[in-house]
């Protein structure tokens, strides 16, 4: 599978270490974004992967890494989890809804108050034995008696405050358990429609410079399919090619990887309906080796520029950055800069 889209770590990845440089090679990453899913961990802890794997030149398939982990942060986003990792005193890195949120901070309050009358527990059980000692002085023994008499009223406090936590617990865990269970009805059996809309070809004029070759760029297709890295959301996407796309993978249109992988190269740029909007942009090219050039964020970046989008036409250009400073391949391997113009399928 050659979609690969990029997320740039933005945040520190918290937790244990990622796989040793000498499994990277032969490492599933759906199977490893699986388990990271189901420990709770969030989509930045790819990062984490990446920096391991470093050093021996293997790039993630983050593709397929996003996809195990989605599955997997839906098998651990269930309330029996948030209960789980919040009386164990996990931390919880906000992957999941609000409801999951409100649980595990309940349960969590109540280990940490657990916790909080356990130390107090073990500071006045030291002083006390101080305070028993033959070499303690009497000034000493009354300060440590003072400081005894003052964590006795504190953990007092604690086991009120444990107390009122320990039946809100409650109150949320038997209102989950009593809650009716919908059933829904059976859904229709209708043939789906393909998951992927190509629209007809559009022009481009331009040029993509990868590895000192230098390829035209004259047909532009437009795409109405879901996003395999949002929850497969459909998206508006457009492919830049020098020749036709072949009728038999427009034939393929339920499956966008069969497309990209009947063609020899190609830049792909796909849009989000965030505020502001978000624009990828995927450069892929035999030249550039075994993972393409992405950049994340082309929109802000300036290396795209969507004059319309939508109801009928995506028009625009791209052009590769300007000032040298841009990561992965940008400056270095590879050069872009085109116009565009094409209909929109239908239906979008």
């Amino acid at each position: 599978m050659r979609l690969l889209l990029c997320a740039v770590c933005a945040l520190a990845v918290a937790g244990c270490g990622s796989i040793p440089e000498k499994e990277c090679a032969t490492t599933d990453w759906y199977e490893l974004g699986l388990k990271d899913g189901r420990a709770g961990f969030p989509p930045e802890r790819i990062a984490l992967h990446r920096d391991a794997c470093r050093n021996v030149n293997v790039e993630p398939d983050e593709l397929k890494y996003l996809q195990g982990r989605k599955a997997g942060i839906n098998e651990y986003c269930q309330p029996a989890n948030a209960y789980r990792d919040g009386l164990a005193g996990n931390d919880y890195n906000g992957v999941c809804d609000a409801a999951f949120a409100r649980n595990h901070a309940a349960a969590l309050r109540v280990a940490t108050l657990k916790h909080a009358i356990e130390r107090n527990r073990g500071d006045v059980s030291w002083r006390e034995s101080e305070i028993r000692s033959d070499k303690t002085s009497d000034s000493r023994r009354a300060q440590l008696r003072s400081d005894v008499r003052e964590l006795d009223r504190n953990r007092e406090v604690l086991r009120d405050d444990l107390a009122r936590a320990e039946r809100d617990l409650d109150r949320l865990m038997a209102t989950q358990a009593s809650a009716p269970v919908a059933v829904a009805p059976p859904p229709p059996q209708p043939k789906p429609p393909p998951a992927v809309a190509v629209g007809p070809a559009g022009s481009a004029t331009g040029t993509l410079v990868a590895g000192g070759v230098t390829v035209p760029l004259r047909f532009a297709y437009t795409f109405v399919a879901p996003d395999p890295l949002d929850n497969l959301m459909k998206r508006p996407m457009l492919l830049l090619t020098q020749e036709p796309i072949p009728p038999a993978a427009i034939a393929q249109a339920a499956d966008l990887d069969r497309i990209l992988a009947s063609l020899p190269w190609y830049v792909l740029v796909v849009r989000n309906e965030a505020k502001p909007p978000k624009i990828a942009m995927i450069v892929w090219h035999p030249k550039l080796g075994a993972a393409p050039a992405i950049e994340k964020d082309a929109g802000k970046s300036g290396v795209a520029k969507l004059d319309v989008v939508g109801p009928q036409r995506i028009a625009g250009s791209v052009a590769s950055p300007g000032n040298g400073k841009s990561p992965y391949a940008w400056n270095k391997a590879i050069r872009l800069e085109v116009s565009f113009d094409a209909p929109l399928s239908r239906g979008w």
